[in-house]
Formats: C-alpha cells, structure tokens, sequence
C-alpha cells in the first residue's frame, strides 16, 4: 500500500510541476530580424539607451499589409529578435513603454493571422551589454537577460500560448565541448527555471552553444534540461564561403568571395578566382593587410571547391541532427532551423547570383521538409532578405518558389 500511495504520489507531483505538451507549431516561418535589434546605445564607454531606442529606424518594420502580404504568401510564423538589454537597461516608465512597444508588434503580428517566435537576441557589438557579456554567468548583462526572461515569459502567458513561443537566447558564444558546454547547459537551465513560474505552458525554444550550431545541439542533452515544453534550434549558413561570399560585415575572408557557384560543380573556379582582387582592393586596405586578405580568401575558395559541396553535404549534416532527435526522443517537428538564408548579389556588390542561391535555398529546405523539421528563412530584409529592396516591400517570387511556397520553377529574371 505504501508503494503504491508513492507511486501516486509522484505521479501527482509530476502532473503538476510539469509543463502541458506543447501546442505551438511552427509552419513554415521566417526571420523579422531588424524591428527590435540594434537600439540606439550611449556612445562607449556609457552604458545606457539613447530614447528613443528604435528612432527612425531603417529600414523600417513591416506595415500591417507587409505582414498581410507575408501570410498569404505562405508563411505561418515570425521568428522576431528582440535585444533584451534595453529591457533591463531602462527602468520605471521607459522600461513599460519598452513592453509596450513590443507588445504592439505582437499584436500586429498575431492580427494578420502569424504566430510568433519572441527570440531574445542580445547585440553582437556592445562590450557590456552584448551576446559575449551575457554568456558569463556572473556577470550584469546575463542578470538582466534573467529577469528579462521572467518577465517577457509572464507577458507571453498571457497572450493564445498556441500563438506565441520564446527563445532564451540567440547564437551563444561558448564552445560545445568540456567546461564551457557544462557551463552553457547549467545556464539554459537556470534561464528555464526563470521563465517556467510565470508561465508553465509556454513553449521555450532552446539551442546548443557554438553559435547555434549543429555541432551545439548535438552536444546538448535535453534530459538535463528538466523541461517537456522545448523546440531545440540550430541556425544553418554552411558552407560559410558560399552563405556569406560577399558579406562585408564579417571579419573573415569570405567577405572577398564573390559568385560563388551552389553546388561548386556548376561552375569552374577561374571566375571566382578572377574576382576576388577586384574585391581586395575595393576595400581600401593598406598592402600588407591587402595581400593578406586575398591569400586568406583564396585559400578559402579553393578549400570550398576541394571539398565540392552540394545537396549530400546538407543531407549528411541534417541526417546527424536527426539521430541526435531519435537518440533523445525529440520528435522531428520540435527541431528548428532557425535562421538559414545566403547573402545575396546586387548591383555593384559582391554576394551569390540568384540561381545558385535558389539552388542553396531549395535544396536546405528539400532536405529540412523530408525530415520533418521546422524552418525559419533569414530574413525578411536586408543583405539576406525576401524582399526585392528594403526600400521597396515586394516579396521575391524567386525565393518564395524556392521554399516551396509558390508554384512554378525559379526564373530569376531579375539581373543581380
């Protein structure tokens, strides 16, 4: 009798500490990646918010018709960053109208007919408040993101929790092996354990460290995690010389790639060989770091051929994600790429040409769909975006066609 009672017993607490099965389900989804990121910050070494945070911002957030115009062409989720640190930063009524603020998006959101993603994203430049800081467990800027987390989850709870779901934390930079993989876990769990009083029905999205990648969310153990209630998210930009061949905002060489070919069999290297000098010295470096830049990305152009990338290389890496989901009794749906996209070519800039980034499009979100797992494109604008040009909100078919949300082949007829 006494066994039994226990068992009952447990049973009873388990029913009562744990989160209901989770109802949020992401659709195809994509990234609103500059509504709420990139505040106005005090010139360092300050460390407030300019008010207000998001004045005059370019380009500007999505009109209701924008979100309209994203739904009916398919989509069934925004996956929206938002930077904590002015959620903390400012306090009293700055602080409140900050929730207002976003809570009005949400709102905007969730009438057009999305569900959405609240994907806590800390800035990847500021030295005190950014995505370093806040993966020191001691430190202001992980305190904050705490008691933002406690926060946002109860405003979330409050919200159609079938509609709404928050990410703890964007791309965290601690390495997926030893100590600091340790370190990360007992983090995700402390971040948990912040967002589960308020709200314990509320789907949290959870990924591993190296920057949300693969090799992040194999090394996470979810049994460890204590939650039911999880999406696990890696982002996707491999191979890194082809998804950000152009990108001048990176600190590596394959900023100097230009047309790079998806796969690297449909096309020779000569051309993009051939392209990077002129890249190199539209930087306006001094020599030494001149020819440094044009050894490093040559280098880097012939390791990518050397390694003929295509399709296999997405599937082989998709297939490892998938047995890790199958090791841990992760059902495929609860996995989430959650930002996937190539930086694209326009006129007079470097970047992919259009039919080999709609290759890399069709063939990420081919492999993703077989398996079942969730996507989430990046983004709606900017280098990587949907739209034809932030200036002007027509949504390109070509990329809609790619992710399979428009019937009709890839034409892209447009000159890059």
């Amino acid at each position: 009798m006494r066994i039994r009672d226990a068992l009952l017993a447990a049973v009873v607490v388990f029913c009562l500490t744990s989160p209901a099965a989770a109802k949020f389900d992401v659709g195809p989804s994509i990234n609103v990646a500059q509504w709420f990121t990139w505040p106005r910050y005090e010139r360092a070494p300050s460390t407030g918010v300019v008010w207000p945070p998001y004045g005059n911002k370019k380009p500007p957030p999505p009109t209701a018709g924008d979100l309209r115009a994203l739904k009916a062409a398919g989509f069934k989720t925004i996956r929206l960053p938002v930077d904590p640190a002015p959620f903390f930063v400012l306090e009293g009524s700055r602080r409140e109208a900050m929730y207002g603020m976003l809570f009005d998006a949400l709102r905007k959101i969730m009438d057009a007919g999305l569900d959405v993603i609240v994907d806590l994203h800390p800035n990847s430049r500021h030295p005190v408040w950014g995505q370093h800081a806040m993966i020191d467990p001691d430190s202001r800027a992980y305190a904050g993101l705490n008691e933002v987390i406690a926060e946002m989850a109860k405003r979330l709870s409050r919200l159609d929790q079938n509609r709404v779901a928050l990410e703890l934390m964007n791309e965290p930079r601690l390495k997926c092996k030893g100590e600091e993989n340790t370190r990360w876990q007992t983090m995700l769990r402390q971040m948990i354990g912040k967002a589960r009083p308020a709200a314990p029905n509320l789907t949290l999205v959870v990924t591993g460290a190296c920057v949300s990648s693969i090799e992040g969310l194999l090394a996470l153990d979810p049994a460890k995690l204590g939650d039911r209630n999880l999406i696990f998210t890696f982002h996707f930009y491999e191979p890194f010389a082809f998804t950000h061949q152009g990108a001048k905002f990176i600190a590596w060489p394959e900023k100097y790639l230009d047309e790079v070919p998806w796969p690297a069999s449909a096309a020779p290297i000569e051309r993009p060989m051939a392209l990077i000098g002129h890249q190199v010295e539209e930087a306006n470096l001094d020599l030494l770091a001149r020819e440094k830049a044009r050894i490093g990305a040559s280098h880097n152009l012939k390791k990518y051929y050397k390694s003929n990338p295509g399709r296999p290389l997405i599937e082989q890496r998709f297939d490892l994600v998938a047995a890790w989901a199958r090791e841990h009794n992760v059902a495929p749906d609860r996995i989430l790429i959650g930002e996937f996209g190539v930086l694209r070519k326009v006129p007079g800039q470097a970047g992919a040409l259009c039919a080999d980034r709609m290759r890399w499009l069709d063939d990420v979100r081919r492999s993703a769909d077989t398996r079942r797992f969730a996507w989430s494109y990046f983004s709606y604008d900017g280098p990587f975006a949907l739209v034809q040009s932030d200036d002007k909100r027509v949504l390109d078919t070509d990329v809609l066609a790619a992710l399979g949300l428009k019937r009709g082949r890839v034409s892209c007829d447009t000159p890059d």
